[in-house]
């Protein structure tokens, strides 16, 4: 049987092609370079005169936009993110540039095919690769051009891909828990001597209350009272007391108007952002915004840019040359990068969007529970006269359950409730979730310690990464600590041997980051143990040993530039 392999049919550009790939590089530099070829995924790039001290285009770097431009720029085609696969500047100033879309693929049977030749490159052949773990990614296999118009036989390559992948000691995304709960869980693969006893690093449960006997006697309650599910939408029969309740105790925490439900945080960005952009209207996020913000920004009409992570500058100037052609404005961002575990400079973008006539919409996702004087959210940290529009939240991180919210003013309620589609036509919550979740939010806001010891436990895990060489910022304030390994073989080493030593924590891989940025990102929780704390530092510590491992070996700028702005002094208003 042939072993299926990733094929990528590429088009060389017409001899009289006018075809131009104008991109802004991370610096800012606009850079213009004629088109070689193109594939549905991926652009080969040439220019001419290039300075070396112009761009820094390094392999794996992210090129935030970019766009194809052809007969004299009348025509064009946006493509927003690029990763850079090759880059080299010769002395006489001769560029070459490989890249792969990252939020799309190139439709290159559209308009764009005239410029494009009928045959493939190469003589007519067809570019191929092996499906190998070792050479290629899950984005590899994903962006793969394979033109086999029976739809299920295009799946093949991700079936022998898997396989292969599940050999590795790295693959941990099929790992089953077995009954168990809070800091310590079993899972289904046992390590040596049939130990199965675990210290979870990659919860989402950030406050324990999972596991809290309210708020389990209180889904309890819920389950008895209304049964297993909600049985409907919230506009037909999903809406029950419960639910009600639960959206007035949010909008009280949030200091809102009102505040609309949803299945899950997914559900909440995509709901609310592709109902509230419409045709003509603008948006514009910051770069590493969750994929959810990414996926709502790619199902709404209007026109979308994406600014350089946390670079203020750049949003003002894309706001300056942008705004006056279009009609509603939307800046939107994360509290605390999901990845990363750095916090937005939700103050400054506040200045930029009353400067620009723009609204706000900020994901307290994974700040809601831990940032603030309260833990309350990003937005607690801004001056009273600071106001954002609309915050989205989950349900995940602060009570450990499942669902999401909108909190805003009324208008944006009544619009959401008959617009968002992933509300309208989606089951709501069972009401037993939403039991334990306003359980949860209660303890959280009468029983303080709790804050109090997850800040604790935040800064004594982070002090001890930075002991072992972690390049983390002194005042790292988050509950996800991502710490960058940036080599997959050494990761996948230290990953094996974490795991025979009781921690479960996820590594981190390309497309999920950028290559070059593989990670474990490690997240604390109020209830674990400085016990608990000191057994990770002490295995991770073995596992750099085990892999050959130093921060340094990677450049410590390398790290500090997938780290992003966490290395970086913020000012929080």
């Amino acid at each position: 049987m042939t072993r299926p392999i990733v094929r990528e049919r590429r088009y060389a550009a017409t001899a009289d092609a006018d075809l131009v790939l104008f991109i802004e590089t991370s610096e800012g530099n606009k850079l213009r370079l004629k088109v070689i070829n193109v594939s549905e995924s991926g652009i080969s790039a040439s220019a001419q005169g290039v300075a070396k001290s112009d761009t820094e285009l390094e392999p794996g770097s992210v090129i935030p936009c970019a766009k194809l431009l052809w007969k004299a720029d009348a025509q064009e085609i946006v493509l927003g993110r690029m990763n850079v696969r090759r880059c080299t500047i010769a002395d006489d100033g001769a560029l070459s540039l490989v890249c792969t879309v990252i939020d799309d693929i190139i439709p290159v049977t559209g308009p764009l095919a005239f410029q494009l030749e009928e045959s493939n490159e190469s003589g007519g052949q067809r570019q191929s690769h092996e499906v190998n773990p070792e050479k290629f990614s899950l984005g590899d296999v994903a962006q793969s051009g394979d033109e086999n118009i029976d739809l299920l036989s295009r799946f093949e390559a991700i079936k022998v891909y898997r396989n292969e992948w599940r050999k590795k000691p790295m693959y941990m995304y099929e790992t089953v828990r077995t009954p168990s709960k809070g800091t310590r869980v079993k899972l289904k693969t046992p390590r040596k001597l049939g130990r199965d006893n675990f210290v979870i690093m990659g919860s989402n449960d950030y406050l324990g209350l999972a596991s809290h006997p309210e708020v389990i006697e209180a889904a309890k309650q819920a389950l008895d009272q209304y049964g297993f599910g909600s049985t409907g939408s919230p506009m037909t029969t999903g809406r029950t007391a419960i639910h009600e309740e639960l959206r007035e105790y949010v909008a009280q925490i949030f200091k809102k108007e009102s505040v609309i439900l949803f299945n899950s945080g997914y559900a909440a960005n995509v709901g609310a952002l592709s109902a509230m952009i419409h045709a003509g209207d603008f948006v514009v996020a910051d770069s590493i915004c969750h994929a959810s913000i990414q996926d709502a920004l790619q199902m709404c009409k209007g026109a979308v840019r994406y600014f350089k992570h946390n670079d203020m500058a750049h949003l003002d100037r894309l706001l300056t040359e942008q705004r006056e052609h279009h009609r509603g404005c939307l800046i939107v961002t994360e509290g605390v990068f999901s990845m990363d575990g750095d916090l937005a400079k939700m103050a400054e973008i506040i200045e930029i969007a009353k400067h620009h006539r723009a609204r706000t919409y900020l994901d307290e996702a994974h700040s809601f529970g831990v940032i603030g004087d309260r833990g309350l959210g990003l937005w607690e940290t801004l001056d009273t006269d600071q106001n954002v529009d609309v915050i989205m939240g989950t349900f995940s991180k602060i009570c450990g359950g499942i669902g999401g919210f909108i909190a805003g003013d009324q208008q944006v309620h009544d619009w959401l409730h008959f617009f968002a589609r992933s509300q309208v036509f989606s089951v709501s919550l069972p009401p037993s979730n939403a039991a334990g979740v306003l359980k949860a939010l209660q303890i959280f806001m009468t029983q303080k310690q709790l804050l109090t010891q997850l800040r604790e436990n935040i800064a004594y895990f982070a002090k001890g990464m930075r002991r072992l060489g972690a390049p983390l910022a002194e005042d790292h304030q988050s509950a996800v600590i991502p710490v960058v390994i940036g080599d997959e073989r050494k990761l996948s080493i230290m990953t094996e041997c974490l795991l025979e030593g009781g921690i479960y924590v996820i590594p981190i891989v390309f497309p999920a980051v950028r290559r070059g940025g593989s990670r474990f990102r490690f997240t604390v929780m109020a209830t674990h143990t400085q016990s608990d704390l000191d057994l990770v530092l002490s295995q991770f510590e073995k596992a750099m040993s085990m892999a050959d491992f130093r921060f340094a070996d990677n450049g410590m700028e390398q790290i500090k530039t997938a780290l992003s702005a966490s290395q970086r002094l913020r000012k929080i208003a």
